[in-house]
């Protein structure tokens, strides 16, 4: 299956943030002291549109891997992903995908759910992103998905635009209602 819907991904210039426990190499929590570590993650605050449709995102900060701005990523692919039980976006990064961890678009609710990643769905007035496998599966059916669809791909381009601002040039997202 093949479509030609494009993505555009607008980075914005405000964060949120929230504190989770560290974890090691392996994953497992850190404690010192007997009482646990924790880290806060920040996370940039976009939109992303498709047909006319606006999802909010947010994209882990904090010194990760991103996509480059003012770039069009063709051949992008959108697909079911058990891991997640969710459907996916998968920019294709080109040569770089070779040598750098892949990036995708998936179903969170906090920055520290990300590394490098993107999430999509609506800020509640808490920053907590909500209905993120919903705004997926709109994604899926407004680039030519069939509803509910489990198996094969649709093909995308994602439109990047902004660069990855630094932290301080940023402030922090609040709630406008």
């Amino acid at each position: 299956m093949s479509s030609s819907a494009l993505i555009t991904y607008k980075r914005g210039k405000t964060f949120v943030k929230n504190t989770y426990h560290a974890k090691d190499a392996d994953k497992k929590p850190l404690y010192k002291d007997g009482k646990p570590v924790m880290q806060t993650a920040h996370g940039l605050v976009g939109e992303l549109w498709i047909h006319g449709l606006m999802f909010e995102t947010i994209e882990r900060m904090d010194g990760y891997m991103h996509m480059e701005g003012g770039k069009s990523y063709r051949n992008s692919t959108l697909y079911w992903n058990a891991h997640y039980g969710s459907y996916v976006v998968n920019p294709w990064l080109g040569a770089q995908e070779k040598t750098k961890s892949n990036i995708l678009m998936h179903p969170a609710s906090q920055a520290s759910h990300l590394e490098g990643c993107v999430t999509v769905g609506f800020l509640n007035p808490n920053g907590v992103l909500e209905d993120s496998k919903y705004c997926l599966d709109v994604l899926w059916e407004q680039s030519g998905g069939r509803s509910g669809q489990k198996t094969g791909h649709v093909i995308v381009t994602v439109e990047v635009e902004g660069a990855m601002p630094a932290l301080s040039a940023c402030r922090a997202w609040a709630y406008e209602g």
